[in-house]
C-alpha cells in the first residue's frame, strides 16, 4: 500500500533519528526544524543561519541518504531559514517558571556544592538558570547541549563536555542542566560538584578522613546524572583519574549521564590519561566562546533591568564595544557603573562610564595559545585538529611551527607546555622549530605552502608581521 506524504516524513524522520540518536535528534530537528516533501525533494526549514550551517555540516549526508532510500536515487535536501520558527527555547529549554522547590523523601534529588557541604537530604536551589542564559552565536551549540541534557538527562548523548575559557558561561550552564533536572524530573538523583571537591573527598575516603571508599563510590555511582565542574583539576592526578574513570564507566554502563566543564578540550588536557581523554570525547565536546557584540550588549541590558535601573541605548553600545573579554567582567562593569551613579548622584551616561570604569576600557586582554592557533589555523587554511596532529603536509607543518613560534613569544609558556598544548609533542620538537624559524627571518628568506585555493609564498617575516597584528588587535568591533 502506498504510504501517505505524512507516513513517509515520519519514515524518513525515523531513519534519521536512528542513524544520529534520540537526544541529537530532538535538539537539531524535532523541536526547532520543519520537514516537507516537495517531489523528489527534501526542505527542512530552520530558524536561524547557525542551525542551518550546524545541520549541513554535521548531518547533510545522513539526511541526504535517508531521502535516497526512501525517495529514490535522484532526491536532494534543501536547508532554508524561517525566522518564524523556535530557537531558543526550541533547543529543549521549557518555559520560564518557578524554581523548584524542595523535595522531600527517599527519591529525592541530591547534590554536593565544593563548600559549604549541604544535607543530602534536601535540594538546594544552584545559582544558575537556563532560562536567564544569554544565547549568540558564541554559545548556541553549547546551550543546545545543556537543554537537551535538562530535556531527558537519561536518552541524552553521553557525556557532554562544555569547554572554554574563564567567565564565559560554563558554570552557569552546569547549574542550569541541575535546576532544570531537579524541577523537570524530581524523582531522578543528581550531584553536582566541582573537580577540586571530587579530589579532596576521594584523598579523605582512601585515607579514612571522609568516611569509607565504599561510601564515596557509592554517593557518585548511584545518580542518575553526575555533573562536575572544572574537570581540568585532575590533570597529573592519576589515582583520582583512576576512580573518576571507574566512576564514569559505571554511571554510563547504567545508562546514565555525566556532563563536564574544561578551561580546554580533552585532547589539550595535558596530564590526563588516555583512558579518560577517549571516553570524555565519545560524546558531544561543545565550544564557549568569547561573547560577541550582541550578545554582550544583552547581557549589560539584562543586568541594568535585573537592578531595575534603565541604562541608555549610547551606555550599552559604548560598554559592549569597549568591554570584550567576558561575561564576569561585563556584569562586574554594569555593577560598578551602577553604584557609581548612585553615589554620586550622576545620570549613567556614557561620560560617567568612560571616567568610572577606566580599568575595563584599558585593559588589555593578554594574548592567549589558543587564540594564536586559531588566527594561525585560518591563515594556512588548516585546523588546529591537524596541527597537533603528526601530519607532514606542508601546510600543517608551516602552520604548527609558526604557531609554536608565536605561542613563546606572545606568552609565559614554556616549551614542555607548548610541546603538550600542540598535540603532545616533544619539547626538542617546538625548540627546532622555533630554531628553524628563526633561521629563515635571518637570511630574510620566504615560506611556501599549498592550500586549496592553490599555491602560496610569503617571506617569513611579512607573515609573522601580519599574524602578530591580529594577535595584537584588541576585539572591539561591533561585530
Amino acid at each position: 500500500m502506498t504510504q501517505t506524504v505524512t507516513e513517509r516524513l515520519c519514515t524518513l524522520c525515523k531513519k534519521v533519528s536512528d542513524q544520529i540518536g534520540v537526544s541529537r535528534y530532538r535538539t537539531w530537528f524535532e523541536e526547532t526544524s520543519r520537514f516537507a516533501l516537495v517531489g523528489s525533494r527534501l526542505n527542512i526549514a530552520v530558524p536561524n543561519a547557525f542551525v542551518g550551517r550546524w545541520i549541513s555540516a554535521n548531518y547533510l549526508s545522513i539526511l541526504l541518504d535517508a531521502a535516497r532510500d526512501l525517495l529514490g536515487p535522484e532526491a536532494s535536501v534543501e536547508i532554508d531559514v524561517d525566522a518564524s520558527l523556535p530557537t531558543r527555547t526550541g533547543h529543549g529549554l521549557p518555559p520560564p517558571c518557578a524554581a523548584p522547590a524542595a523535595v522531600r523523601g527517599d527519591a529525592a534529588p541530591r547534590h554536593d556544592r565544593a563548600a559549604p557541604r549541604h544535607d543530602q537530604g534536601a535540594a538546594h536551589v544552584l545559582r544558575g538558570d537556563l532560562v536567564n542564559f544569554v544565547v549568540g552565536d558564541c554559545n548556541e551549540l553549547a546551550y543546545a547541549a545543556a537543554c537537551g541534557v535538562a530535556r531527558d538527562p537519561r536518552s541524552a548523548a553521553r557525556p557532554l563536555v562544555i569547554y572554554g575559557g574563564c567567565g564565559l558561561g560554563k558554570t552557569h550552564l552546569l547549574h542550569g542542566i541541575c535546576n532544570a533536572v531537579n524541577q523537570q524530573h524530581p524523582l531522578l538523583s543528581w550531584r553536582y560538584i566541582s573537580g577540586e571537591e571530587f579530589t579532596n573527598q576521594f584523598i579523605n575516603a582512601v585515607s579514612g578522613s571522609g568516611g569509607s571508599l565504599d561510601a564515596f563510590r557509592a554517593r557518585f555511582r548511584k545518580v542518575d546524572l553526575l555533573v562536575i565542574d572544572d574537570i581540568h583539576f585532575l590533570a597529573g592526578k592519576k589515582a583520582t583519574q583512576q576512580e573518576f574513570l571507574h566512576t564514569f564507566n559505571s554511571i554510563e554502563a547504567g545508562g546514565k549521564t555525566v556532563v563536564f566543564s574544561s578551561d580546554l578540550p580533552p585532547r589539550e588536557m595535558s596530564m590526563f590519561s588516555e583512558a579518560l581523554v577517549d571516553r570524555m570525547i565519545a560524546g558531544i565536546v561543545v565550544r564557549l566562546d568569547a561573547p560577541d557584540f550582541s550578545t554582550r550588549r544583552e547581557i549589560l541590558a539584562r543586568r541594568a533591568a535585573s537592578a531595575a535601573r534603565d541604562v541608555a541605548d549610547d551606555v550599552l553600545d559604548f560598554m559592549a564595544r569597549h568591554i570584550t573579554r567576558n561575561v564576569r567582567e561585563l556584569e562586574g562593569a554594569m555593577s560598578k557603573l551602577l553604584a557609581c551613579s548612585g553615589l554620586s548622584r550622576e545620570p549613567v551616561s556614557v561620560a560617567l562610564a568612560r571616567s568610572c570604569l577606566s580599568e575595563y576600557l584599558t585593559a588589555t586582554r593578554p594574548p592567549q595559545a589558543a587564540d594564536i592557533e586559531r588566527l594561525v589555523a585560518a591563515r594556512f587554511g588548516v585546523t588546529r585538529e591537524e596541527m597537533h596532529s603528526d601530519a607532514r603536509d606542508r601546510a600543517v607543518s608551516l602552520s604548527r611551527s609558526v604557531a609554536m613560534l608565536l605561542v613563546r613569544r606572545h606568552t609565559k609558556m614554556s616549551f614542555p607546555e607548548i610541546g603538550r598544548m600542540m598535540g603532545k609533542k616533544n619539547h626538542s620538537t617546538v625548540l627546532m622549530a622555533k630554531r628553524r624559524l628563526e633561521s629563515i627571518l635571518s637570511s630574510n628568506g620566504a615560506v611556501a605552502w599549498r592550500t586549496a585555493s592553490g599555491e602560496h609564498s610569503l617571506p617569513l617575516k611579512e607573515l609573522l608581521d601580519e599574524l602578530e597584528r591580529q594577535i595584537a588587535r584588541p576585539s572591539t568591533n561591533a561585530d
